[in-house]
């Protein structure tokens, strides 16, 4: 039989214990944690053991398991002439450098091409593992690119398994094994530096947990070109194609945890609070945040220009009779994705608008890119935009288009000039037609672009200027602002949580998937989202979409709406009387949908589903039911739910411990804000508390725990 490939692989276990060694114990090397245990096999590159038992004798999940070996690193070098070559774990042995239990440090040299020398260190740190590498060409016609480090696997998947993955709101991929995830972050697809697998009781967690502002590309689930699955990152060195050593100042983070995707989101709020990003206060104690913004409930999207605009504003608001705030578009004279940044003059009504509508108690918050410039504008040439443009590998600038068709090039944020011109556009809005924010599109969303310009100080590829970059362009933003206004973003990475005051939540989608409130289990009560998701025209005709797209951001705390004058039309009063009965429940609880915790997910059972066909005839099904708990700064437990189906539903659920932290001895009613629905519940257990609510026909109520 032919053996495997020489190398090394990890395997992961849950359990702390001795275990039974097989054949060739002597060249496995067991690490221990507080959760699990991770073991290498020196020799042959293979886990020889596929589950541990605890002490009872009671097997424990193994997430790694079977041929072939995946290469623990992977790296890309250039030869002289630039042309790639991956090396791996696989291509050489490696050594015991040093070893205890609680550190293991493995050396792979004289690793042909390039004459490579890998130093690979996993650290025990109480529940979790650290890991470092680094790399070093001996042979001076070689260069350093990208690599991949640690990647865990072939991971043990069963049917039960999926994937987490922090895209936009967060999402669960099932059947990691037939498809794969991946995003960079920060951007839309990857909003936070983590992945995980779980079966929803057990998981591996993987993070990078840093905060000098790197960018990373996660992955999970199928391996290109394999059958089975890994989980891991890939990281580009500084000086790409120059560099011929590389340390990583960071360390990548892995944790055998019980639990979900929401125990998984935990792990990193308690590594987020090391970051300036993710050290942010309540937003109770944010003197950044101006009140206004706070108190928004709603949010209009469309334009504002003239005085027939401003007066669907106004009247969009007095329908629905809270606090709301205007998203604006359009309100420059260019075409939309065309001719940017030359965003002035605005239309002549523009600045007679905007006093209208803000003096009626609507901030108004326009539209502009933080982005792209367009290279057909006089001011590209003028100000010799090229010079800071975002540069490729190939030397050329990058080049995006859009619905416009209109070719845009990305900006090195890094540069003077780009800084200059995004701070000058925020300036004139906030000071001179006096708006109340700025929405600067694209800054979380878009991945960024790595820089190969010479001439911006910054090293060539990877680093941490794109996010620094930003980060300085948003503090002088934030310099010039007027008391009282703000500065927002579209979508949700972190880098930017305390140089942005709200981001503006329409990409995440499921994709075969589950959109779940990872981000909200992270930043919940200290971040400000609006929006859902992209409404579109059949959302309206079919109902339930639009309604489930409100659901969500009702229970996920997000402030609602992102729609325009539509939604008042006469075929939408339904929609429309949902819509406002969801504003008027969160304004009532806003204690606890903007400024409170998010707690673990409510076990939901019945509440039935809504169906409909779409015009591709494909068929839908919902959970007309949904329902999430939240803890107010008070300590008070209040419970969101909703209803979208067009008939009365009941819904029962369950509260445990993470819920309650004191559990009354006798009975606990959970009253309704307007006190119209009163729900007991009772101990079937000890700890464990279960009740049921009726909601009428596309409701909301909001239930506070009263002993």
């Amino acid at each position: 039989m032919k053996r495997p490939p020489v190398g090394l692989l990890a395997f992961f276990v849950l359990a702390v214990s001795p275990a039974m060694l097989l054949a060739g114990e002597e060249n496995l090397v067991p690490l221990a944690t507080s959760g699990g245990r991770l073991i290498f096999d020196i020799q042959e590159g293979i886990a020889l053991l596929k589950q541990a038992e605890a002490a009872g004798g009671e097997p424990t999940r193994a997430w790694i398991d079977g041929l072939p070996p995946v290469p623990l690193w992977t790296l890309t070098i250039l030869d002289s002439n630039k042309n790639p070559h991956t090396v791996t774990a696989l291509d050489g042995q490696p050594a015991v450098h040093a070893s205890s239990g609680m550190q293991l440090v493995l050396e792979w040299v004289g690793i042909q091409p390039g004459n490579l020398r890998v130093l690979s260190t996993v650290v025990v740190r109480e529940n979790q593992y650290d890991w470092h590498i680094e790399f070093e060409l001996r042979d001076p016609g070689y260069t350093l690119w990208d690599f991949i480090y640690p990647e865990i696997g072939p991971l043990a998947l069963t049917e039960n398994d999926h994937a987490i993955v922090p895209y936009g709101w967060g999402v669960l991929h099932g059947n990691p094994r037939g498809r794969r995830s991946g995003g960079v972050y920060p951007s839309a697809s990857w909003a936070m530096p983590f992945a995980a697998v779980s079966d929803g009781t057990t998981g591996m967690y993987l993070g990078v947990h840093e905060s000098a502002g790197y960018f990373f590309t996660f992955f999970v689930g199928k391996r290109q070109g394999h059958e089975d699955a890994s989980l891991g990152v890939r990281h580009a060195v500084e000086n790409m194609g120059h560099a011929t050593r590389w340390r990583m100042p960071y360390a990548v983070t892995t944790v055998l945890f019980p639990g979900d995707w929401y125990e998984s989101a935990r792990i990193y709020h308690a590594a987020a609070k090391k970051t300036p990003w993710g050290n942010i206060p309540p937003l109770a104690e944010r003197a950044d945040i101006p009140r206004w913004l706070l108190d928004t409930d709603l949010w209009f999207v469309g334009s504002c220009h003239d005085e027939a605009t401003a007066n669907q504003v106004i009247e969009f608001a007095d329908y629905f009779q809270v606090p709301v705030s205007a998203h604006i578009y359009q309100w420059h004279e260019i075409p939309f994705d065309d001719h940017y940044p030359e965003y002035f003059p605005a239309k002549p009504g523009f600045q007679q608008a905007v006093e209208k509508v803000q003096q009626a108690g609507i901030a108004v918050m326009p539209y502009i890119n933080g982005r792209l410039w367009d290279p057909a504008t006089e001011s590209w040439k003028h100000q010799n935009a090229e010079t800071a443009c975002a540069i490729g590998e190939n030397g050329e600038k990058y080049i995006e288009v859009y619905g416009s068709k209109v070719p845009l090039s990305p900006m090195c944020p890094f540069t003077e000039l780009w800084k200059t011109t995004v701070t000058n556009l925020v300036d004139r809005l906030l000071n001179e037609v006096s708006v109340k924010a700025v929405y600067i599109d694209q800054i979380s969303a878009a991945a960024a672009k790595p820089c190969f310009a010479e001439g911006h100080g910054h090293p060539l590829g990877g680093g941490t200027y794109w996010i620094q970059g930003y980060r300085d362009l948003l503090q002088r933003c934030r310099r010039i602002q007027p008391p009282g206004t703000a500065l927002t973003t579209e979508e949700n990475a972190d880098p930017w949580n305390d140089q942005l005051h709200a981001w503006l939540m329409v990409n995440t989608r499921e994709e075969g998937g589950e959109i779940v409130p990872l981000y909200p289990a992270v930043y919940g009560g200290r971040a400000i989202s609006f929006g859902f998701q992209y409404i579109q025209g059949d959302d309206f005709t079919y109902r339930f979409p639009f309604r489930l797209k409100m659901a969500r951001a009702f229970v996920f705390g997000s402030q609602l709406g992102w729609v325009g004058t539509q939604v008042l039309q006469e075929a939408n009063q339904a929609e429309a009387r949902y819509l406002k009965a969801l504003c008027q429940a969160r304004h009532a609880s806003r204690d606890a949908l903007q400024f409170g915790e998010l707690l673990p997910p409510l076990a939901l059972e019945g509440g039935g589903t809504v169906s409909w066909t779409d015009a591709n005839y494909t068929s839908h099904t919902q959970p007309a039911v949904w329902g999430t708990a939240w803890r107010t700064p008070a300590g008070k437990l209040k419970i969101a739910f909703t209803n979208v189906a067009d008939e009365e539903r009941t819904v029962t659920f369950s509260l445990d411990s993470r819920h309650i932290r004191e559990f009354p001895d006798k009975s606990m009613h959970l009253l309704a804000e307007d006190k119209t629905i009163v729900v007991t519940c009772k101990s079937h257990q000890p700890g464990l508390w279960q009740g049921a609510v009726t909601l009428p026909p596309r409701s909301a109520r909001v239930l506070a725990a009263q002993n």
